[in-house]
């Protein structure tokens, strides 16, 4: 009897054993296990922008997967509304998020920060790096604010450098030039406050000087607004109306451009050559209709990659040994990849994506974090 009582016990610790590891094999993963950790996302453009409106999307289905709450606020393309809101997050008495990922929307990152550092909280940049003169003084992640855990920057300069070189380099090879014979090309800029498209607008500067015959001709401010790029793109087309290239600094603008051009002779694609950035489905579209030759993007991604770092930090493995200042490049999209790209961005869903094989703790194989937007896209199903 002493045999089979000590039997069944046995058995029943084999048996309750097994369903603890069976249940502990199909639970959720560890972020989903334990309290969820509260991320404020800080956008500084609209709710009705596709850009941002991709920048979200994608950071809540990084914070649905990681086991985030993410809260998400806006402040419409003005830096102090952006800190506004930082110092209302930071300050309220309950409910204070453990995160803050926000940008560095004309100069803010550094009162956000303070503001952070006081309430011992903890923060991450990306998009924009804070300028040289700034840096000067706050130096780098984890410096003078120890709150500031890293940032992801975007190369910027890169980046309208690479459009510009991009758009020179098609015109000379299809022998487009200005009734002057040069190869010009007009500038629409989004703000003149903006650092990341003052950064942008130097790349393709700098570029226009590396070709020979290459010309910017004239540079404009149109605040991110398709209305007034067809306005500009307009008085431009009447004061010189053979000018082969547009640089156009986001997709909005580039539609009003492209507005402008359906009242003219010109044809894009043919003999005026347009680029610009931020992979909206109509941009992309454009680009498979022959109007665009050029979008660069991707960089709505980065808070979504930003949430990977941020939710192994949480679980104790620090990316420093990675680097806590990251620098992001654009993405490219073409002729030749637009139909890829366009089938992934024009649901703007991308919950299927599997965040967690991005993280080192759930990972540890993993050696390296990504920031490209074509390595998160094709894991969409």
């Amino acid at each position: 009897m002493g045999i089979k009582f000590g039997t069944r016990i046995c058995l029943l610790v084999c048996l309750t054993l097994s369903v603890w590891l069976l249940a502990v094999a199909t639970s959720p993963h560890p972020a989903q296990a334990q309290t969820a950790l509260r991320v404020a996302y800080l956008i500084p453009g609209s709710n009705k922008e596709p850009f941002w409106l991709s920048a979200a999307s994608f950071a809540q289905a990084a914070a649905d997967d990681l086991g985030f709450t993410l809260e998400i606020h806006y402040a419409f393309n003005d830096g102090r509304k952006l800190l506004e809101i930082g110092k209302d997050v930071a300050n309220r008495p309950k409910d204070k998020p453990n995160y803050i990922i926000f940008h560095n929307y004309e100069g803010a990152a550094p009162y956000i920060m303070n503001e952070i550092e006081r309430n011992n909280l903890l923060g991450f940049v990306v998009g924009t790096g804070l300028s040289e003169t700034v840096r000067q003084t706050v130096k780098g992640p984890r410096e003078k604010f120890k709150s500031w855990l890293g940032e992801v920057k975007v190369d910027n300069v890169g980046g309208g450098n690479m459009l510009a070189k991009l758009l020179f380099r098609a015109a000379f090879e299809r022998g487009l030039t200005s009734a002057s014979g040069r190869y010009t090309m007009a500038l629409v800029n989004g703000s003149a406050g903006d650092s990341a498209a003052q950064d942008r607008q130097e790349g393709a500067i700098l570029a226009s000087k590396e070709y020979y015959r290459g010309e910017i001709i004239s540079r404009s401010i149109a605040d991110w607004s398709r209305i007034k790029a067809r306005a500009i793109a307009a008085r431009a087309f009447e004061k010189n109306p053979t000018t082969p290239m547009y640089w156009i600094a986001n997709d909005l603008m580039a539609l009003g451009v492209l507005d402008t051009f359906e009242r003219t002779r010109r044809i894009p694609g043919q003999d005026t050559l347009i680029g610009c950035f931020n992979w909206s489905p109509w941009a992309l579209q454009a680009v498979a209709n022959n109007q665009i030759e050029y979008v660069l993007g991707g960089h709505f991604i980065h808070a979504g990659a930003a949430l990977v770092m941020l939710f192994d930090h949480s679980r104790g493995t620090d990316f420093r040994d990675k680097g806590l200042s990251q620098v992001a490049q654009y993405s490219l999209v073409t002729k030749t990849n637009v139909k890829a790209i366009y089938q992934r961005m024009v649901q703007n869903d991308y919950s299927s994506i599997d965040f967690r094989k991005f993280s080192r703790v759930l990972n540890p194989n993993w050696q390296t974090y990504s920031f490209d937007a074509l390595t998160y896209l094709s894991d969409i199903r």
